[in-house]
């Protein structure tokens, strides 16, 4: 009988443990499931941070645990994750990182395993911007808001008073003084109330075009709140106005609402620990089987 060369017989037993990692599910969730691979990948990954960096196997589990409820819950509203998704953000890390140096050891980890940087490194990134992107000008999600926007814009459309609105539609109402510059002579404010560039950009944007009395057409919308304003007065480089600042859904609560996500945590010891946390929106939509 020929003899095995040692190498080959290494390299043998480094391939079948490599398997035994990717076919070992730690968690199903959804279609998808996390291996023993994933968190030993991201536990390398993390290392990359230093000697401060969170390494530990629950830390890594809960992160990849909330990418896999993410990509399912978008994957339900037809965004479910492409190539070129990965493609774009991989290029928008490479960009943007402000530590080249901690990126290029995880890259040099993961070698030329592309798909592997990118479900563990990348995916965690990439379905948290997403799910608040789906969030934010969704019409199924905020419906709720986009319906009482258009009530507003009715009511705005009959001459009604502002704050007549705002008690009749259950909206915050509020007047505010902006100025487009810090006014040197006054005494100095309290850190809340001190002048911010912010005040400028907002009358530039939002206020100068507008007369005394006149409504910004359209709300100003960003990811929280839909604000329609109305202006009331000018006096020099001041600009007094009011406002109707209506809350739309936010992603944690969205997440409270959606139909929920079967996970199955065979790892005994994860499932208790995931089981008893409270206050995680990430974890909202997962069911964990007992």
């Amino acid at each position: 009988m020929s003899k095995i060369p040692a190498r080959s017989f290494l390299f043998a037993f480094l391939f079948l443990v490599a398997g035994r990692l990717e076919a070992a599910q730690v968690a199903a969730v959804g279609a998808g499931g996390i291996t023993e691979q994933d968190l030993s990948d991201w536990q390398a990954a993390q290392s990359c941070y230093g000697e401060d960096a969170i390494v530990s196997r629950k830390a890594g589990f809960m992160r990849l645990f909330e990418a896999s409820i993410l990509e399912e819950l978008l994957a339900r509203r037809a965004r479910p994750l492409t190539k070129e998704d990965y493609k774009k953000e991989t290029a928008r890390i490479d960009e943007e990182t402000r530590a080249p140096e901690i990126l290029a050891c995880i890259k040099k980890y993961f070698g030329g395993d592309n798909s592997r940087y990118r479900r563990v490194f990348v995916r965690p990134i990439l379905t948290q911007r997403f799910i608040r992107e789906l969030v934010k000008f969704d019409a199924r999600v905020q419906a709720g808001a986009y319906g009482l926007r258009d009530a507003v814009l009715k009511d705005i459309s009959k001459k009604r008073n502002f704050a007549e609105i705002g008690r009749s539609r259950g909206i915050v109402y509020s007047t505010a003084v902006y100025s487009l510059e810090e006014d040197a002579a006054a005494p100095a404010a309290e850190p809340w109330k001190r002048w911010s560039p912010y005040e400028a950009s907002f009358i530039e944007e939002n206020l100068k075009a507008l007369k005394p009395g006149e409504v910004k057409f359209g709300p100003i919308e960003d990811e929280l709140t839909l604000r329609f304003v109305r202006l009331i007065d000018v006096a020099g480089k001041k600009y007094y106005f009011e406002s109707l600042l209506l809350q739309k859904l936010s992603t944690e609560d969205f997440l409270k609402t959606v139909k929920k996500v079967p996970c199955k945590i065979n790892d005994g010891e994860l499932r208790a620990w995931a089981s008893s946390i409270k206050g995680n929106p990430l974890l909202a939509p997962a069911e964990i089987a007992p």
